[in-house]
């Protein structure tokens, strides 16, 4: 399910999703279903990547690139192929926020070295 998707589920719940740091926050507390609220935590990282691209006024198509961003960032695209590494070159390059800037950052280092 995607970010978009959840959040209209949570709209119909009568919910709003909000990114509050590394926790995602759920209003009105205490009213999301218990179904729903396993389903926000296991795509927590991703919910909280498209709400912050959102509120960073990023389009549609690039607010997913924050996740990815994250994961590059946390090391787990480390011994990635070289077909890979550009592909996630090309995808964060054009993107004007600082979490892709760093992670495209380590990536070019990762391909020089690699």
């Amino acid at each position: 399910m995607s970010p978009l998707e959840l959040c209209r589920q949570a709209q119909s719940l009568g919910l709003r999703l909000e990114p509050a740091g590394d926790k995602l926050a759920v209003f009105p507390k205490g009213k999301c279903p218990p179904g729903f609220a396993d389903v926000l935590r296991a795509h927590k990282p991703q919910l909280l990547s498209w709400l912050e691209g959102r509120t960073a006024g990023l389009p549609p198509d690039q607010a997913p690139w924050l996740h990815v961003a994250r994961q590059v960032l946390a090391g787990e695209f480390e011994g990635a192929d070289r077909s890979t590494v550009q592909s996630l070159v090309i995808g964060l390059r054009s993107i004007r926020h600082s979490d892709c800037q760093r992670a495209l950052e380590r990536l070019v280092v990762h391909k020089a070295t690699g």
